[in-house]
């Protein structure tokens, strides 16, 4: 993207160029490979932000996989308890309009973990790109055209990876909340004995008390969940700042470079 001479003239001023425009000043603050050391330290900024990420994202896989475990389990609760598959049923508003379409829900979580699963393996391999790229370049001799096509790329490629990450997180973290939300109400439902919750187990011809064995899977199955969400929007929090520094550093290494390439006709 092309940048207007204001836009220029500004990031100048705020690297220190703010004397009188002398022709000697003029030429010393606009000298390529100053400009090109100004775009290498900020790429420099990105490789650093995106090497520290990179350690958090075993972690980070480890519990996408403790999702999908959780999920599976999810859906085996509905299936093997019959009692559990009625409390869901027939449970009370607001619950009864989150639970109805279990099924809809266990469907609509797996698609969405399976598409992050491919988002992020698309951003982990921009990234590894990105770093990969940047290992090639030396801060002395990086020319501009060097530093200008790594920054189009993590302009064009990392930032998009990134952000599809992240709605695609956004997406499980809310299908979560509304899964975990379910299995609070069927687990109150299933330990409390008020007149609505006995009469309906009556009504579907359900033992009055719930076995211990359909609490327990209930119980774990919410804790769980909980912890999921907790660490899924962790992520998300993570992934939004780290992409504020990206966008910043990013943006500031593509000035400079296409400067220097606008100095250099």
């Amino acid at each position: 993207m092309k940048y207007s001479l204001p836009f220029i003239l500004i990031a100048l001023i705020f690297t220190g160029c703010t004397t009188a425009p002398t022709l000697s000043n003029q030429k010393s603050c606009i000298n390529a490979s100053r400009l090109n050391t100004y775009g290498f330290n900020h790429l420099e900024h990105v490789a650093k932000a995106l090497r520290e990420e990179k350690q958090n994202n075993k972690s980070f896989e480890m519990s996408m996989f403790v999702l999908n475990k959780t999920v599976s389990e999810y859906s085996d609760i509905f299936k093997s308890s019959a009692q559990i598959s009625n409390v869901a049923r027939f449970l009370p508003i607001p619950y009864a309009g989150e639970v109805c379409t279990t099924t809809k829900l266990i469907s609509k979580t797996a698609l969405n973990l399976g598409q992050t699963a491919n988002a992020f393996n698309q951003y982990k391999q921009s990234s590894n790109t990105f770093l990969d790229e940047f290992d090639k370049l030396n801060r002395s001799t990086a020319t501009s055209a060097e530093i200008s096509k790594l920054a189009i790329y993590g302009d064009t490629k990392l930032l998009s990876d990134a952000k599809n990450l992240e709605l695609s997180l956004i997406e499980i973290s809310s299908s979560t909340a509304t899964m975990a939300s379910t299995m609070q109400s069927i687990s109150e439902a299933l330990e409390t004995g008020n007149g609505y919750v006995s009469n309906m187990k009556s009504y579907v011809g359900m033992n009055t008390t719930a076995s211990a064995e359909d609490k327990g899977k209930v119980a774990k199955n919410r804790n769980s969940m909980l912890t999921s969400l907790t660490q899924l929007n962790q992520k998300v929090s993570l992934l939004e700042k780290s992409g504020q520094v990206y966008r910043y550093n990013i943006a500031k290494a593509r000035v400079y470079s296409e400067l220097s390439l606008e100095l250099g006709k």
